[in-house]
């Protein structure tokens, strides 16, 4: 008789108490492990070098290193075939067209009970899709409203901090070491950010970063 193949889960979640509570409803439901947790997503990276999970129960919103959609995106080019589920308090209705674009396999609200969570790892790993969002579908009213200049000139929280790194003199290997990701992630980053800016320069980037406060020059 073939015995059922363990699921292997990384969970990634920047709330210690939450992410305990997840490891404890995913390591009781049926044939699911949790083999580590982390904190954000470098230190996520990082443990795919050591680690091979079946499944990733990730947060999108991780500070202050990279968010989940960044992270999933990494992934997705090196680990193509490890399941990713979205778990977030917010949502937006650009979550729902990354994961159409990006091939990911599901979405919960974190308001979520343990037995339906426990019902979304069992679909997933059967190869469905699932998609939980909060019944209004909107954002929150808590939810911070990003800075006018980043819909203005369509910079990406990354991109924001990469910029306020320029400013503070780091360089691309710096910055590659500081969030856990590959030199070429960073200047891809570094020509998307001159191409949105307009800048010709390292000048006009402090520039743009002391102007609308992303650094603040002595």
């Amino acid at each position: 008789m073939q015995e059922n193949k363990t699921t292997k889960v990384i969970i990634a979640e920047d709330q210690p108490l939450y992410a305990d509570i997840l490891k404890q409803v995913v390591d009781s439901a049926t044939d699911f492990e949790v083999i580590t947790t982390v904190n954000n997503g470098r230190v996520l990276l990082q443990a795919l070098n050591r680690l091979t999970p079946d499944l990733i129960l990730m947060d999108i919103e991780m500070p202050p290193f990279l968010d989940g959609l960044e992270t999933a995106k990494l992934i997705r080019n090196r680990f193509g075939s490890i399941k990713i589920i979205f778990i977030s308090g917010f949502y937006f209705t650009r979550y729902k067209e990354f994961i159409q674009e990006n091939n990911i396999n599901g979405f919960v609200y974190k308001h979520i009970g343990a037995p339906e969570l426990k019902e979304v790892l069992e679909k997933v790993m059967k190869g469905e899709k699932v998609f939980i969002a909060p019944p209004k579908m909107e954002q929150p009213v808590s939810k911070l409203p990003e800075p006018e200049f980043m819909k203005i000139y369509k910079l990406t929280k990354t991109e924001t901090e990469i910029i306020k790194l320029i400013s503070e003199g780091e360089s691309s290997k710096m910055i590659a070491s500081t969030r856990g990701i590959e030199l070429y992630t960073v200047e891809t980053h570094r020509k998307n950010i001159f191409r949105k800016l307009g800048a010709k320069n390292m000048a006009d980037v402090v520039a743009f970063a002391v102007v609308h406060g992303i650094y603040k020059s002595n």
